[in-house]
């Protein structure tokens, strides 16, 4: 017959398992919200079966032209901004970095980001100018899509 502390474990463990049971239960049910944000731009929650949403932002004055020409070049320099954190959430970055060290001291240090991938089913939520020289457009991404173009990404992947 085993001893008391053998049962009294057991019932511990057991305990553990149906209250972790209970609270994943009780996720399940619940809309998840993950702030992501870089220096660029917000990108907003991502609800299960919700949509995503990035703003990209661009300054007019960066563009050449006319005024009415600069504003719609840094309309859709917005947009294509937004396009690329989309990019960026679905597939992810690739992060080159090269550092230099000499006598224990950093000599040069060198980061590259480069995000690649196709983005459809975006739907323009709105461009707004937000101050005299600056314009954010933010776009989103249902959940669905996301899916979607993860699952053909990694057949790609796999094929290759």
């Amino acid at each position: 017959m085993p001893n008391k502390s053998y049962y009294s474990i057991v019932f511990s463990n057991a305990s553990r398992l149906v209250l972790l049971m209970l609270i994943l239960a009780g996720l399940v049910g619940c809309n998840w919200y993950i702030p992501y944000s870089d220096e660029y731009g917000d990108i907003g929650s991502l609800a299960q079966g919700g949509m995503i949403e990035a703003t990209g932002y661009s300054v007019i004055q960066s563009h050449s032209g006319s005024e009415p020409q600069q504003r719609l070049m840094a309309i859709k320099a917005a947009r294509l901004d937004a396009f690329r954190q989309l990019a960026e959430v679905v597939y992810g970055a690739y992060i080159d970095s090269n550092t230099t060290v000499s006598d224990l001291t950093i000599q040069d240090d060198v980061f590259r980001a480069r995000v690649e991938g196709v983005i459809y089913g975006a739907e323009l939520i709105k461009i707004e100018p937000i101050s005299n020289d600056t314009y954010a457009a933010t776009l989103g991404l249902p959940r669905a899509v996301i899916d979607d173009l993860r699952l053909l990404y990694m057949r790609l992947v796999s094929s290759n």
